[in-house]
């Protein structure tokens, strides 16, 4: 009976700790995030919604333009919910919600704005709008690079 607990006693938390440092490992050397409270040998690639880009194409005197929803303040809340499980049907009605603000184009900086105070050349149509994208950010370790991977797109609805 001693016996027992006393392999019991030392076996439980080896065993806990072989897992513990394995699961470091994998996650250093693989680049595998593991799943929490996933247990034993439950990893997945990391995809977080923070590694993620989102934002809106917009035609305009013959060029396209990609709007980053990042980087427009006002919309910050349709920014996080866009990358947030970036089904259709999500990303439809986002796209529909950045179709009722009004945008134009800054010539200054050559970019497509929320219309403000601030300098705007001319006003951009709604229907100029064409598509609503998700993409992740992937590193690729050997070559030291970033590129982005679509997730998911709707087109101008």
């Amino acid at each position: 009976m001693k016996y027992k607990r006393t392999i019991i006693k030392y076996l439980v938390p080896f065993i806990m700790l072989f897992f513990f440092v394995r699961n470091i490992i994998l996650v250093e050397t693989h680049h595998l995030d593991s799943w929490m409270g996933g247990g034993m040998r439950m990893f997945g690639k990391i995809d977080k919604m923070l590694y993620r880009v989102s934002g809106f194409t917009v035609e305009h005197n013959n060029k396209i333009y990609f709007v980053n929803l990042r980087n427009i303040e006002a919309l910050e809340d349709i920014y996080v919910e866009s990358k947030i499980l970036p089904s259709e049907h999500r990303l439809e009605s986002i796209l529909k919600d950045i179709k009722s603000y009004t945008w134009c184009y800054n010539e200054e900086m050559d970019a497509i704005t929320i219309k403000s105070d601030k300098a705007c050349s001319e006003e951009v149509k709604s229907e100029n709008i064409k598509n609503m994208q998700v993409y992740r950010v992937h590193y690729n370790n050997e070559k030291n690079r970033i590129k982005l991977e679509l997730i998911n797109d709707v087109e101008n609805l």
